[in-house]
């Protein structure tokens, strides 16, 4: 595909739809979230806190806010298996909930925090949510980061939880390599067995987000300052992720978002390259979430 042009104002009405937004109290889910529920989407928002869910999502309007934390196995099996229960359909999965932490910390799964939230969380959410995607046209939507476009390093998953090795920037690109590959190791599964549900990942470019300020040093707080003085608006960098959520026609397996520069208003769509293109870094990662989601249901 080309570069195109397209704005939400271009979506088509959402009435009958449901989608599963992650990370919707702040940044780009609640842009995305909100957005969807205008249209006339049902959109499930997966949060964290319910207080604050409460406080910040638009009041009625079809938008319900359900507990998940995707750095937690068992809350995201949970959060599926209830979807389930109440005999919810999706029609698409917005995996967009991510972190960037600055110092070393496990989850209650025993895996570093943003690989937890970034990359084992999305993938297990993906997958136990695959009974419930249904509609004309089912999809996973990847929130995904052109840092992994553009890094020419193979992640070293030797390294995830080597508290020595780790670095904020580093480990956040690295788990965003590793979603997206896992999203590309999806597609293939899903097109292989016949399955309707398309994958995909969308990226909003450099956005002024929540996920700037997610620093515990100076030296990443100022970074974070520096990258809000380059980046678009979370209602911008929100455009690529709608288009993936509600566009006809969407090819599985496209990598899409905008340009670096901010006067660039289209949307581009490229395949996924670098690493998560790499079939035996896919499968690197995948043995890597098998280990972690083993352990938690042990």
């Amino acid at each position: 595909m080309e570069p195109f042009a397209w704005e939400p104002e271009q979506m088509a009405d959402q009435h009958g739809r449901t989608v599963v937004v992650t990370g919707a109290t702040g940044g780009l889910g609640l842009v995305v979230a909100t957005r969807l529920a205008a249209a006339g989407a049902r959109v499930v928002a997966g949060v964290r806190d319910l207080d604050k869910a409460a406080r910040v999502l638009p009041a009625g309007g079809g938008l319900e806010a359900r507990v998940v934390d995707t750095a937690s196995v068992a809350s995201v099996t949970a959060f599926a298996r209830q979807l389930a229960a109440d005999g919810v359909v999706v029609d698409a999965l917005i995996n967009n909930a991510g972190v960037s932490v600055s110092r070393f910390g496990r989850s209650a799964d025993g895996v570093e925090r943003t690989w937890a939230t970034n990359v084992v969380g999305p993938a297990v959410l993906a997958d136990a949510m695959l009974p419930v995607l249904g509609g004309p046209s089912p999809r996973v939507v990847l929130v995904g980061s052109n840092l992994s476009q553009r890094s020419a390093r193979t992640p070293d998953l030797d390294a995830v939880d080597d508290p020595e090795r780790f670095r904020q920037f580093p480990a956040y690109i690295a788990s965003k390599t590793a979603a997206a590959a896992l999203a590309v190791e999806l597609g293939m599964r899903l097109r292989a067995s016949g399955s309707p549900v398309r994958s995909l990942i969308a990226h909003p470019g450099i956005a002024a987000t929540g996920m700037n300020g997610q620093a515990e040093t100076a030296l990443a707080r100022v970074a974070g300052r520096i990258a809000r003085l380059a980046a678009r608006t979370a209602d911008d960098g929100a455009r690529s992720i709608l288009w993936a959520a509600t566009a006809d026609g969407v090819e599985p397996g496209i990598f899409v978002g905008p340009a670096l520069r901010r006067s660039d208003r289209r949307l581009h769509p490229v395949p996924v390259r670098g690493a998560a293109a790499d079939r035996a870094f896919q499968e690197g990662v995948r043995a890597l979430v098998d280990q972690v989601v083993s352990r938690a249901t042990a």
